[in-house]
């Protein structure tokens, strides 16, 4: 069950509505979390930016995908600062560098936004992300 509106160019204002259009246009749809998101510009667009940072991570895909099922895992289950600690010390450990470290960080941050605005979207597990 939704407990914010979707919004779409036609219904969005300002900034948002324009976001919303450009990612019609290149995608050909929006889903319900951005839609979602739209209800602030600010939020919309930092996560549009996020997001496609993220893409520029130096970290290869099957870490990313394990850092996304992890913390979508975890938002289920509360998080941990110390779980959270212990990971950067983990990953210190095997070798990884501070640009490393930050890109798990970064790439952690977008999928609680994700998460979140998905569970604001009324998204269930086994749907569309609707990103």
């Amino acid at each position: 069950m939704p407990r914010l509106s979707t919004l779409t160019p036609d219904t969005a204002v300002g900034a948002s509505r324009d976001l919303l259009a450009d990612l019609v246009y290149r995608h050909g749809r929006i889903g319900d979390m951005v839609s979602t998101m739209a209800h602030s510009p600010a939020v919309l667009g930092g996560y549009l930016q996020l997001s496609r940072a993220m893409g520029r991570a130096e970290l290869d895909r099957g870490i990313s995908e394990r850092i996304s099922i992890a913390v979508q895992v975890q938002q289920g289950c509360g998080l941990r600062l110390d779980a959270h600690v212990s990971a950067a010390r983990a990953l210190r450990a095997h070798g990884c560098s501070d640009r490393a470290i930050a890109d798990v960080v970064g790439v952690g941050a977008l999928n609680i936004l994700t998460g979140v605005f998905n569970l604001l979207a009324g998204r269930t597990a086994g749907s569309d992300t609707g990103a």
